[in-house]
């Protein structure tokens, strides 16, 4: 009995310690090729989790000339990928080899082979070594081709990200069984092997032309591609066992004796020079395309999204590993002294907010000469007074809410703005003659910049044109403004930490982002179209004339200690906006701000745009120290204070109140007490009381804090709202107006119409909307659906053009 129990009691020490053993050479793996690893996780991440990586997919489908570039893209990363990691395999290898035969070198040559080939004496065996790098190509293509079948393009046939791990793990197992199949095969009959391969070639590039040629190719003739590219990819990576040793080294130029001599340092073996000719050449073609979409907008247009993110993968994926090929080859960690380097020189400023000179020298110091809210309203009000006086009943005063969103919100905004415009254009109630404000943050400050932009440009065409503000808003925020932003964001942002290239030479990437605003605004085929280069300064409400723009606030916040920003063409008042910052007050006297750098400050959301720098110069009367010169304004997202705009629109409401309530000008107040302020909010995130869950015990003891920050950064907003809206109930009893009320147009179905729905029997879940600055054809459909029944918007529609 007791020799049974030592027996047990061996067996599972025997057992625990192999455990162990992989268990380390499992996490050694990773650590040696952690950035081929990476990449495969955060395609992953980026194309089963998030919403907005499934909405690429969709929009990549659509675009037919994406689809090239799509399948050069997948090629060159996996490619790329495995080879890079085989040169690191390669040199760990050896490096592990050189380090034995030291520690042997005494012994008999006879011991020396023996404990070469004896596995347990290295770091990492051989077998890892030869595994990982076409472990992690297999893994690459099965998480894109399981993101594929993940797309809402598949209707209900689409998998769940739960399931997927069902596909994905049971794939790399299967990848790995016919990879040992394959190559005893490739060992035994190398011709035949060669000859399967140049087929499933010939298929993949047949599959791939359907893809290419036919626009309306279903999403799955995409998988078929993908599947057959796995296969070419499961031979290719085994015709090497077809090579001699030595038949490379008969060539003799003095091109292949360089290329060798590089192989030798790497420590390739020579007989596999084709693969390295073919890496070099791939590198080069998908290094010129990856380096072609930050250079040139249009070529990133070309590419799109999805295939660029791909490319990106590629070229940091093969850095990475080329850094981790030096490392171990010269036994020093460079990757942690790349870090160090870009750290103790990377001090230098690369996110300066871009600005311009004045176009107009005479205009130096306009900012200070801007109308402040109180004058601003005095004279739109005296504008409108006889139209005011003759209504026998109310005079709607509307002030718009747009939250932040990206694309999103920018389209459901303007398509909202535009809609109201268009049905009510030559009417009495025309909108834009009762709009006072725009207040919008992130996406939702595009959507309402570019309905602004609309707006002035209306006023310098013929009046009796035909025009569509909502054609004209949705042919615009439809584009792409996401690809050439990634380009810069995924490429040369990186390199400016070490080498401080220019914003003005090369942008960053919220630069290229509002570079593709002014250049796609340009790009639609109606005769009105927003511009969105046009300077802030001639957007201005100046001197004691009616402005006939309204009030534009693209609300922001400074990083440094959270404070809101305002971008507005009205001067701000501390005493009456709460010390809120004035964008434009901060701006050097000589410098102008284009309109489509002031709408990207509110949506300087991490980490597709980093927070922008405005140095303010401070005079020298106003210094509190002599040495203290200047402020340094540091601009994020305006959501992280107020994703809505909500606060500053009612500190504008409130000192409008009190100003009509102490004013002698008896004319002046008659038509205030006619006037009804109206809030139109536009939403576009999905309504009702978030989940209150558990939270576990550790994730609560490490992360509560953060979590308390995010959850602040929605409340604070919500809280906002419920504000202004307890606010308007309170200014409709004062008597001093005419009433006030409170207009959401929620883009996501409301409580209400979700109970009808379930009442009618339909109790399936909304699909989401994704947002991100592209989204794709399927969802804008869907977003001008609702446009159309959105039951709120309908409704004030009808009011408004019924009372005529």
């Amino acid at each position: 009995m007791l020799n049974r129990i030592k027996r047990i009691a061996g067996g599972l020490q025997y057992i625990g310690l192999r455990f162990l053993v992989f268990l380390s050479h499992l996490l050694k793996s990773f650590w040696l090729f952690f950035p081929g690893i990476i990449f495969v996780i955060l395609a992953i991440w980026c194309f089963w989790i998030l919403g907005q990586g499934k909405d690429l997919i969709i929009a990549f489908s659509e675009n037919h000339e994406a689809k090239a570039f799509f399948l050069i893209a997948i090629g060159f990363w996996i490619y790329v990928t495995w080879f890079s990691s085989r040169i690191i395999a390669t040199l760990k290898l050896r490096k592990q080899q050189e380090h034995l035969l030291k520690l042997i070198k005494t012994h008999p040559s006879a011991q020396t082979e023996k404990k070469i080939e004896n596995v347990t004496y290295f770091e990492l065996p051989v077998n890892w070594l030869n595994l990982w790098p076409k472990l992690i190509g297999y893994a690459g293509l099965l998480a894109i081709e399981v993101a594929v079948l993940q797309s809402p393009a598949l209707g209900s046939n689409a998998i769940s990200p739960g399931k997927a791990l069902w596909y994905f793990l049971p794939g790399i197992g299967i990848s790995i069984g016919l990879d040992r199949i394959v190559e005893k095969f490739a060992l035994k009959n190398s011709p035949k092997q060669r000859l399967v391969f140049n087929c499933l070639l010939a298929a993949f590039l047949l599959a791939s032309a359907l893809v290419i040629i036919i626009p309306s190719s279903d999403i799955l003739y995409l998988l078929w591609a993908l599947l057959f590219l796995h296969a070419v990819y499961l031979f290719y990576i085994n015709l090497r066992s077809r090579k001699k040793e030595n038949g490379e080294d008969e060539k003799d130029s003095m091109f292949h004796r360089f290329m060798f001599r590089i192989m030798d340092w790497v420590r390739i073996p020579r007989k596999e020079i084709g693969y390295f000719q073919w890496f070099n050449l791939i590198c080069i073609i998908g290094l010129g395309i990856y380096c072609a979409a930050f250079i040139s907008l249009h070529t990133a247009k070309m590419i799109g999204p999805f295939p660029f993110v791909l490319l990106a993968f590629a070229v940091l994926g093969g850095i990475g590993n080329i850094v981790a090929a030096f490392s171990v080859k010269l036994s020093v960690n460079f990757h942690v002294l790349l870090i160090l380097v870009a750290l103790l020189v990377g001090s230098r400023e690369t996110h300066f907010v871009r600005t311009k000179s004045f176009d107009n020298p005479a205009n130096k110091g306009i900012y200070h000469q801007r109308q402040d809210i109180l004058t601003y309203f005095s004279n739109w009000v005296n504008s409108r007074g006889a139209a005011i006086d003759s209504t026998k009943g109310k005079y709607p005063l509307y002030f718009v809410l747009a939250n932040g969103g990206a694309s999103r919100s920018g389209y459901w905004t303007a398509s909202v703005l535009g809609k109201l415009e268009d049905t009510t254009e030559g009417l009495p109630s025309q909108f834009s003659k009762h709009l006072f404000c725009l207040s919008g943050t992130s996406g939702g400050g595009v959507g309402v910049a570019t309905f602004f932009s609309l707006l002035h440009e209306r006023k310098k065409l013929d009046s009796n044109l035909n025009v569509s503000y909502l054609r004209s808003a949705r042919s615009f925020l439809e584009k792409d403004f996401l690809t050439f932003t990634l380009s810069h964001m995924l490429g040369p942002d990186y390199l400016k930490y070490i080498f401080h290239i220019n914003n003005r030479t090369l942008p960053d990437r919220a630069g290229a982002l509002e570079q593709t605003l002014e250049e796609d605004s340009h790009d639609i085929p109606d005769s009105l179209k927003p511009s969105m280069a046009t300077p802030m300064s001639e957007l201005l409400s100046i001197g004691d004339s009616a402005c006939p723009l309204p009030v534009l606030c693209i609300n922001t916040t400074r990083m440094q200690d959270g404070n809101p920003g305002v971008v507005t063409n009205i001067k701000m008042s501390k005493q009456i906006f709460n010390n809120r910052v004035d964008v434009l007050e901060a701006l050097n006297d000589t410098l102008d701000m284009r309109l489509s750098t002031a709408s990207i400050l509110g949506a300087r959301f991490p980490y597709i745009s980093p927070a922008g720098r405005i140095d303010q110069v401070i005079p020298g009367k106003q210094r509190v120290n002599q040495n203290d010169s200047m402020l340094i304004h540091y601009f994020v997202d305006g959501g992280y204070f107020d994703n809505s705009g909500a606060g500053v629109v009612q500190e504008m409401i409130r000192a409008i109140l009190l100003q009509s309530s102490t004013i002698k000008d008896s004319t002046f107040r008659k038509r205030v007490a006619k006037l009804e302020f109206t809030i139109l909010h536009i939403t576009n995130s999905p309504t009702g009381v978030a989940a209150l869950n558990t939270v576990p015990p550790l994730r609560n003891d490490l992360l509560s804090p953060m979590l308390t920050i995010m959850g602040a950064y929605d409340m604070q907003t919500t809280v906002n709202d419920k504000r202004l809206e307890n606010f308007l109930t309170d200014i409709s009893d004062d008597g001093i107006c005419a009433g006030a009320k409170y207009i959401p147009i929620h883009l996501y179905k409301d409580t209400e119409e979700k109970r009808e729905d379930r009442k009618k029997g339909n109790k399936s879940k909304e699909a989401p909307y994704s947002m991100n600055w592209f989204i794709s054809k399927m969802t804008l459909n869907r977003m001008d659906d609702r446009l159309t029944n959105q039951p709120n918007l309908n409704k004030m529609i009808k009011e408004l053009t019924s009372t005529q």
